[in-house]
């Protein structure tokens, strides 16, 4: 491409030539021995020390990084877009990290203050919802972020909102309109687009096209995943909010703070944590337990899904404070209807419901959250009096979902062993200290699972390392610089075997 103006060509070219060293230092890294297993991201370079152009990199886990959901498309037509909220959240990141290093005098490193930090998410989470208006079509600076924020804390008559806006095009063929309004309501006339919310449902929406509400319509099935031209933003709670595409969410803002979503709801940790708190059930009783939960987990104002081993004599037991009824099974309608009166639902490990309604008792204990509500707090203390003997499914009104015990996941026995095995091979005579630290930060991750035996063997490794650390041969020095030329100690954290930790918690033990 040439520009008539010399100045703004040759930029134009200095910016191109930075992009693809950029994407050749990308490239080198994740080719690499040390880039296995990993996805790197490079930023712009900045000039350092007047003669250096440095570039910042990123690296995180490739397993954890793809397990994040994200759209396909980097560019649409001209513009230039980010798949994801945590693809902008990189830009965002390396292009504060590009600031640092152009400053007259380089940082030592790159450190974000709390408040800068909370700013930079909030500016990834308005790149990310202006890229998702021009996957849908809308090609201007869009205020979607700034208006749901307020559209989801605005109450109506009293309520807190529920409800969605389809972002698409009106005339993208795979959107019926229901109901069209003669007058559109732009996004910013907050009250107006709170009381019309009122009319969506899970299956209507608000139309916008990314400026303007412009009526009620509706998705239809015709619609495929690939397009990625059509998208959801719900309102989930008061000052709550997600997006969505294909009913997979991209983004959830909660009081102005974004965040990547969290699955509401997993299905094998939840049978997971049944079976091993009731031995006695099969996975058909884990699946009725997982359908209830899962019909629980819908309740719009929040609820509590108690499963109890003795959960007929509880019901008995907390009488005033329970409504009992013939042990029967609830079936999800029926479970809906029942989680609209306050207090929890109480059901027996096959799942039969013995009581509802119920206000759950307890001591306090010094566990539990201020900043969660009475709701949340009382199932810790009613948790903690029943001895391993219940399972509590605790629906907040602003969509969260907790388990009382929230178990750690199982894991294999062998794989937490070939960690250790290869912390100890790596220390060789001469040990590449990035490759040690590799492994240690793994059994980081692992630390709750470790045995007594294999906390020794690690600590013996990390002793042996430091040992070879100190040693003043192990170092290149300078003798003219004295004795500060090298390292002397380092000093580390053992490990120590979890209190918590038992054989339940291995894979191989079921």
């Amino acid at each position: 491409m040439i520009y008539s103006s010399r100045r703004l060509h040759e930029r134009r070219h200095r910016g191109l030539l930075d992009s693809f060293r950029a994407e050749a230092v990308r490239d080198a890294l994740a080719g690499s021995p040390e880039g296995v297993g990993l996805t790197f991201f490079v930023g712009s370079s900045a000039v350092v020390d007047g003669s250096y152009e440095v570039h910042p990199v990123i690296a995180v886990p490739r397993a954890r990084w793809e397990s994040k959901p994200t759209l396909s498309k980097e560019r649409i037509d001209r513009y230039s877009v980010v798949p994801s909220f945590q693809h902008s959240l990189m830009r965002e990141l390396l292009s504060a990290a590009t600031t640092d290093l152009s400053r007259s005098t380089p940082p030592e490193d790159f450190s974000i203050q709390w408040s800068d930090r909370s700013e930079l998410i909030r500016k990834a989470a308005r790149a990310f919802v202006q890229s998702v208006s021009l996957f849908s079509g809308y090609e201007f600076e869009s205020e979607l972020v700034v208006a749901l924020d307020e559209i989801s804390t605005q109450p109506y008559e009293g309520r807190s909102g529920a409800g969605g806006l389809l972002l698409a095009a009106e005339a993208n063929p795979h959107v019926e309109s229901v109901m069209e309004f003669v007058e559109s309501i732009r996004v910013s006339e907050t009250r107006l687009v709170r009381k019309s919310l009122e009319m969506a449902d899970p299956e209507h929406h608000l139309l916008c096209d990314g400026e303007k509400i412009v009526g009620l319509a509706r998705l239809r099935d015709t619609y495929e995943r690939a397009e990625e031209n059509a998208f959801v933003f719900n309102v989930v709670a008061r000052g709550v909010w997600e997006l969505s595409h294909d009913q997979v969410p991209l983004l959830r803002v909660s009081n102005t703070r974004p965040s990547l979503p969290q699955p509401r709801l997993d299905a094998q940790h939840l049978k997971s944590v049944a079976r091993r708190l009731f031995s006695e059930i099969g996975e058909s009783e884990a699946d009725v337990l997982w359908d209830l939960a899962e019909s629980a987990s819908a309740a719009s104002h929040g609820t509590m899904l108690v499963v109890h081993r003795n959960a007929g004599d509880e019901a008995a037991r907390l009488i005033p404070q329970a409504q009992r009824i013939r042990p029967k099974l609830l079936d999800s309608k029926v479970l809906s209807a029942v989680t609209s009166i306050d207090g929890a639902v109480l059901v027996d490990p096959t799942g039969t419901c013995h009581a509802v309604g119920v206000i759950l008792d307890g001591h306090a204990t010094g566990k539990g959250d201020s900043s969660r509500g009475a709701r949340f707090n009382s199932a810790v203390r009613y948790h903690d009096t029943q001895s391993g003997r219940c399972l509590i499914i605790i629906v907040s009104e602003d969509g969260m979902i907790n388990l009382l015990p929230d178990l750690r996941r199982q894991v294999a026995r062998d794989s937490v062993e070939e960690v250790v095995r290869q912390l100890e091979e790596s220390l060789t005579d001469e040990p590449d200290y990035e490759i040690f630290f590799r492994y240690w930060a793994h059994l980081e991750s692992l630390a709750f699972y470790l045995t007594v035996e294999q906390c020794e063997r690690i600590n013996a490794a990390r002793t042996r390392l430091e040992d070879h650390r100190a040693r003043p041969d192990s170092h290149p020095h300078d003798p003219n610089e004295g004795s500060l030329g090298y390292i002397t100690h380092v000093s580390w954290t053992p490990f120590a075997p979890d209190p918590e930790m038992n054989s339940s918690y291995f894979l191989d033990t079921e």
